[in-house]
């Protein structure tokens, strides 16, 4: 097995991922993923501040964060999240270390989630192979499967639902369980490669050598939204992205995003996303 150093050795300082939209408890919107080398990193006595949470989880060495007026020594094997409009630095008295790191959006009740934040979390084994299918699926989204960065959210979005079992014991019974992690993802990745299209449940039972009852009770109940939903608003955003960074045509586009018709992509996006119109998502992609 190739050490957490090599895995993550090829992320990048920062490229983001767009995220699952049809968002169920703790899915990221957006999520970036990347790795900090002590002695090479540069930005010290710096303040920052995000609309995000930030992960940091040491892979070796020690690591000093502010935040706020508390410090916080990080060491080999802890991670701490810090929440979104909350400002802290790193300090420079270790220069020996590597960190991963990670910027996510979540919608939704995010309470629990920063009930833990501002502590120190040791990850358990089971927990640290789930971020490592994380990288792994980022890893191979970088090296262009599209399908990676659907796998990459699904997967941090398990390892969040693992932390946020510390803070609420009774959420227990909607843990994602490694063995139903296959299937799962199976599901997002194949969705994903086709997002030009409407997929049915015959199809991927077809294509995943799985029942259609299986997929969609699966499916339904770890991701707290129907299939045929969730393909929807992904073939929504795809098109809405087309808006705002092509030239091609509002019908061009609802084709490309599996629509038969202009008004049909139109009346989709207006449902969707409270009455704005494709040609309003154009015009904010060129000012």
């Amino acid at each position: 097995m190739r050490s957490l150093s090599e895995l993550c050795a090829g992320l990048p300082k920062e490229r983001g991922v767009n995220g699952v939209s049809a968002v169920p408890p703790l899915i990221p919107e957006r999520l970036y993923l990347y790795f900090r080398y002590g002695e090479s990193y540069d930005k010290w006595n710096r303040v920052f501040c995000h609309d995000a949470f930030i992960m940091v989880w040491m892979i070796s060495g020690q690591r000093v964060v502010n935040i706020e007026d508390c410090s916080y020594t990080l060491k080999q094997g802890e991670m701490i999240l810090i929440p979104p409009y909350t400002k802290h630095s790193f300090g420079d008295g270790y220069r020996d270390f590597e960190s991963l790191m990670a910027s996510f959006v979540i919608s939704g009740t995010i309470r629990r989630l920063h009930n833990i934040c501002l502590q120190n979390l040791k990850l358990t084994r089971r927990e640290e192979k789930t971020l490592r299918a994380a990288i792994g699926s980022f890893r191979r989204w970088l090296d262009g499967n599209s399908a990676g960065a659907e796998e990459a959210v699904c997967y941090f979005g398990v390892l969040l639902r693992q932390l946020q079992s510390i803070a609420a014991p009774e959420l227990e019974t909607r843990k994602i369980y490694d063995g139903e992690l296959p299937l799962l993802n199976r599901i997002t990745a194949y969705l994903a490669a086709n997002r030009h299209r409407h997929v049915t449940l015959a199809e991927l039972s077809r294509e995943l050598h799985a029942s259609g009852s299986s997929i969609r009770h699966t499916f339904h109940k770890k991701m707290n939204v129907s299939i045929g939903h969730y393909q929807l608003v992904q073939r929504l955003r795809h098109g809405i992205n087309l808006l705002k960074t092509t030239e091609l045509s509002i019908a061009e586009i609802a084709e490309k995003v599996g629509f038969s018709s202009t008004n049909g992509f139109t009346v989709a996006v207006k449902r969707e996303c409270k009455g704005a119109t494709p040609k309003k998502f154009r015009k904010s992609g060129r000012n």
